[in-house]
């Protein structure tokens, strides 16, 4: 008798290995990964004191308005926001002469993103440019699996006087979540093609002209000077 439970405590050992793994697998693949969010001291520096309303950053009488039709999401669309939209927001939008608008404008074949979702969230509370250049910024951030609602809640957490409470309820709201839709179907009926692009107006004249396949810091600027702004 007693030789018949050596195989069974064997087999008994081998099976609560098993579920051990398995276990272990199971709780690494739902790991919350930490993660540090850089630079939102120099993005609230850049935003800080400038008027924003809803996804509109900049003076209500400035002479020239800027469409933004652009995708935070895509890391080519990051490196744009840094190169050209601000430095365009520190001698421009700050200085009165310019308002930009936020439109969120997916280069993939989905009408939205959840950085749009994110961003539009936070526009309720007019801190939409703050969420949108911390998340751009901290791209290389993003999980291997891409973008989560983690990344997005980290995003929310570090933006100044944002309500965090609030955000959560509204990044899930889908009224929210269609004014981020609404802009690719805008783009749509633009002909706008999914790629950064801009659109400028002379808020006085209503002169305005389309910027397509992501335009230099020096074409914007050129076109800002001949509209009046």
């Amino acid at each position: 008798m007693p030789r018949r439970w050596i195989p069974i405590s064997i087999l008994a050992a081998t099976v609560v290995g098993l579920l051990a793994v398995i276990v272990s697998i199971s709780v690494g693949e739902n790991r919350v990964e930490d993660i540090t969010l850089d630079e939102t001291g120099e993005v609230q520096e850049l935003i800080a004191g400038i008027p924003q309303l809803d996804k509109r950053l900049g003076e209500d009488n400035a002479p020239v308005s800027i469409d933004l039709f652009i995708d935070i999401q895509c890391p080519s669309c990051a490196d744009y926001m840094s190169t050209v939209v601000d430095p365009l927001i520190e001698d421009y939008v700050r200085t009165g002469r310019v308002k930009i608008t936020l439109r969120h404008r997916p280069v993939g074949l989905k009408p939205s993103t959840l950085g749009a979702f994110g961003t539009v969230a936070a526009a309720q509370q007019d801190r939409g440019w703050q969420y949108a250049e911390i998340f751009a910024r901290n791209l290389d951030k993003v999980p291997e699996r891409g973008v989560d609602e983690n990344f997005l809640n980290e995003v929310a957490g570090v933006v100044p006087k944002l309500d965090v409470t609030q955000w959560e309820q509204d990044v899930t709201d889908p009224e929210v979540r269609a004014l981020a839709q609404d802009d690719d179907e805008l783009a749509v009926q633009l002909q706008i093609p999914g790629e950064t692009a801009m659109i400028l107006q002379n808020e006085l004249s209503g002169e305005s002209v389309t910027l397509e396949r992501s335009p230099t810091l020096a074409e914007v600027e050129a076109e800002i000077e001949a509209l009046g702004g």
